[in-house]
This record gives structure tokens, sequence and C-alpha cells, in this order.
């Protein structure tokens, strides 16, 4: 998965590198966008108002963060909006935290504090109390787990029914 970011990095790192030779190895950038694609089809997006990369650990910590996971048919399976994100360019693992609100593909809005999403088994989780609103109702669970590419959600620590 390192060369799917690479591409994308490279044409903003390198001419950047370049300028800050005789600085600190640390980016900071504004208005930052990360695209990561698997056989030119689309898998991720993430885009920051504010980031700070740190190419020795590959790690992007971003501020204002929109993201989205497409599925495999291009339609977006999983988007998701916080204050603060880390991202590593090497696995696309990506932590969301602060004011973490987002969407599943079958219209499931959830809030909480922290979700992972593990770009290796297309897994989002959390295991923060998250609240889920839903056609059926509003939850509250203590996390779940959504695999994107299948569009399976799962509660995880139980959950309970707060009003229909």
């Amino acid at each position: 998965m390192r060369s799917r970011w690479a591409a994308a990095l490279v044409a903003v790192v390198l001419p950047l590198a370049a300028a800050a030779q005789d600085q600190s190895p640390t980016l900071r950038l504004e208005g930052m966008t990360f695209v990561g694609s698997r056989d030119s089809m689309r898998e991720m997006l993430v885009e920051a108002d504010r980031a700070t990369f740190h190419p020795s650990d590959q790690i992007a910590y971003l501020e204002n963060v929109r993201s989205e996971m497409t599925e495999r048919d291009g339609a977006v399976g999983f988007e998701m909006t916080c204050d603060r994100g880390e991202l590593d360019t090497g696995t696309s693992n990506f932590y969301a935290t602060g004011n973490v609100r987002g969407r599943t593909a079958d219209g499931r809005r959830f809030e909480t504090t922290w979700v992972r999403y593990d770009d290796a088994k297309g897994l989002a989780y959390t295991d923060a109390p998250v609240r889920v609103a839903e056609q059926g109702g509003i939850y509250k669970g203590g996390g779940f787990r959504y695999y994107v590419r299948e569009q399976r959600f799962r509660f995880v620590g139980g959950a309970s029914l707060v009003r229909e």
C-alpha cells in the first residue's frame, strides 16, 4: 500500500523539501488533500485545512478533516469529519479524533470521540461511546465496527434505543 500514497505525496513533498533544505524536516501545509487509489480507482480521500507532515515517520497530523472511503463500485461507502486526524501514509491507516461525525453507505449517521480506519481490513471502528441515528431510531452504544467493503455495521459493548 505504500506506493499508492507515494505518488500523491511526492508531488507536494519534493518541491517543498527542496525549498526547505536548510530547515526542519517537518512540513506545514495549508489545504492538504490526500488521495489513495488502487488500479486507477480512488479508494480514499482525506482533506484537511492544515497538515503537519513528518517524512521520517510517514505520519501527517491533520486539522479540520473530511474523509471518504469508496466502495468497489466507486460510490462513497463511508464518510467522516473530525477536528484532528493522523494519516499514516505508509499504510493508509487513519485515526480521527475530536467531534467525530460520519455516515455509512446505508444512511446511518454516527457521533463519537474517535474512530480508527484500518485500510488493510477496510474497517472503521471505535470502542468509545457512540450515538447512531438510523431509520429505526437513535441508539447509544459502547462502540462499533463498520466493514466498509461489505457495508456491514455492528455495535460492540452493547446498545440501547434512545428513541424511535
